[in-house]
């Protein structure tokens, strides 16, 4: 019987797959031994890595039940796995890069290692070896979603809109019910300069999942660009998933502020300063709002005043103030503001100009 031996050309490509995939792993292996150090207590496979500062002193209990855990089985991977995310999720980029390391070393063949690889290296800023993570994801698995989703936004990250399109779109069709696919495209035709698509896949990124955040977010900063009051509704959902965001406040406000509806726009801010009481653009229109509309200048200088301690050299707001100041015939201080303004930046016209109005 005669036996049929691949060509080769084909053994050289299995070869070849093979010799790139130990030198990926082994590279990753390297780097993630670089940023261990020598600390031989983190090398010891019964010892949780040591968290950083900026981790509380008290171990919570999902981390105290995965130390004790991985205290009893050390070799298991999916364990170091858990632990790994665990770190990465509170930003303790350090002692992920640890568990990770050991994961590597036990098993470097599951797609879903390589996707907190990349998460990894995008948290580091190094885009390309978080892109390499993410094709050896899909050399494992071709159908991987996450990856394809991953890489697309690495590519809005990188201005590479186009790439980043196709990207989803191959996401999208193994799967057309990700909200987060819908998402990524909007914003890629956002960037791109085509506000019509951005805004469609935005409305089916919150078809998909009703709590996107995020989504309702932008569709109202792109209906608050066309003053199209459609925008109301898109931050008032934003809000009712997040009632706390200071970004959306503000852009709610300033869309109420353009639309000259100062008493909702007064009320935007206010509820955003009870948030953040140094959210200096909010305590600027504020007292723009009282100086040119209801003409309230202690109220106005008060704002400004505010926000000129959140931003010692905040220019716009000095110069606001002299213009309160000089509104309420109190030159010296008008006059002591415009100098502050000018000394901020030398070159501002109105700022000369007003100085020049008071000599």
């Amino acid at each position: 019987m005669q036996t049929c031996l691949p060509s080769t050309g084909l053994i050289y490509k299995i070869h070849m797959k093979n010799v790139f995939h130990f030198y990926f792993v082994l590279a990753v292996l390297t780097l993630f031994s670089m940023g261990c150090g020598n600390d031989k207590k983190a090398e010891d496979q019964s010892v949780s890595p040591q968290p950083s500062s900026a981790l509380t002193k008290t171990t919570p209990k999902e981390l105290q039940d995965l130390n004790e855990k991985i205290r009893l089985d050390s070799g298991n991977a999916t364990l170091l796995y858990s632990r790994a995310k665990y770190y990465l999720n509170v930003r303790d980029f350090n002692a992920s890069l640890i568990d990770m390391s050991r994961v590597m070393k036990l098993d470097s063949m599951k797609p879903e290692y390589y996707i907190t690889i990349a998460d990894l290296y995008m948290d580091g800023s190094h885009t390309g070896k978080s892109k390499a993570a993410l094709e050896k994801c899909l050399s494992l698995d071709p159908k991987n979603t996450d990856a394809l989703l991953k890489l697309g936004e690495l590519y809005f990250y990188v201005k590479k809109y186009q790439e980043s399109i196709n990207y989803i779109n191959n996401a999208l069709k193994i799967n057309n019910f990700l909200s987060k696919g819908y998402y990524l495209k909007g914003m890629d035709f956002k960037e791109i300069g085509d506000t019509v698509k951005s805004i469609s896949c935005l409305v089916t990124a919150t078809e998909q999942d009703p709590d996107y955040y995020a989504a309702f977010e932008e569709l109202g900063v792109l209906h608050a660009a066309k003053r199209n009051k459609l925008a109301i509704g898109y931050f008032d959902n934003a809000l009712r998933i997040d009632p706390k965001s200071v970004e959306t406040l503000y852009n709610e406000g300033k869309f109420f502020q353009d639309a000259k509806e100062w008493v909702k726009a007064m009320q935007s801010y206010e509820d955003l300063l009870k948030i953040d009481s140094t959210y200096k653009h909010a305590c600027y229109n504020m007292g723009a709002i009282e100086l040119v509309n209801n003409k309230a200048y202690d109220k106005a200088i008060k704002h400004f005043t505010d926000a000129i301690k959140a931003d010692s050299r905040y220019l716009e707001a000095y110069y606001a103030r002299g213009t309160a100041y000089l509104q309420k015939g109190e030159i010296a201080k008008a006059k002591r503001d415009y100098l502050m303004a000018q000394q901020i930046e030398p070159n501002d016209e109105p700022t000369k100009e007003a100085l020049k109005g008071l000599n």
